[in-house]
């Protein structure tokens, strides 16, 4: 990715936005959200009061994923380049613990997520899931991002290994634009 002075971010399944965040921070600050998907109410309230107290940036928040391609959302995000996605998706399809039904689980919501990165062809996308995907779906996730032309790369990461006191590993998937 080539170094810019400001990037802009829109942050998907943004939960308390701190995926986002880390990214800005990973950035030295030179990352600027300018909207947030996360469908729970109560979650959505906590980025808005993250807003409020100056810890996020001031963005619109989105309800539904499967509305990013509407073209409300896509005339807006547009406005911004370069742009990175981050997008922690939702993990019960593809985790250990649940029922492990992937792609057919209801709750799975990839297709939207790959559409609007089509639609947009951001510079940088970032993603974050549990280990499980690994071995559950990963796969069709790096081949839709490779056909839309990235790199991609993906490795499991633990807290543990950034100083928490617990281990909680995580699958981060990079997808760069191809080199020509």
């Amino acid at each position: 990715m080539a170094v810019h002075s400001q990037l802009y971010h829109v942050d998907i399944c943004s939960g308390s936005g701190m995926l986002g965040l880390a990214v800005k921070f990973a950035l030295q600050g030179r990352v600027r959200t300018v909207a947030y998907v996360e469908r729970e109410a109560y979650t959505a309230a906590t980025l808005v009061a993250r807003m409020e107290d100056k810890t996020l940036d001031n963005a619109p928040v989105w309800d539904d994923v499967n509305t990013l391609c509407s073209e409300e959302c896509i005339g807006y995000i547009r406005k911004f380049n370069p742009l990175i996605i981050t997008a922690g998706y939702p993990c019960q399809p593809f985790s250990v613990a649940g029922k492990r039904a992937g792609f057919d689980d209801g709750r799975n919501i990839w297709h939207s997520i790959d559409e609007f990165i089509g639609e947009i062809k951001p510079q940088c996308v970032f993603l974050e899931n549990v280990p499980g995907h690994l071995s559950l779906g990963f796969g069709r996730v790096r081949r839709d991002l490779q056909a839309r032309g990235y790199d991609v790369a993906a490795g499991l990461f633990s807290a543990e290994e950034v100083g928490a006191p617990h281990v909680r590993e995580r699958l981060f998937i990079l997808g760069l634009p191809k080199r020509r």
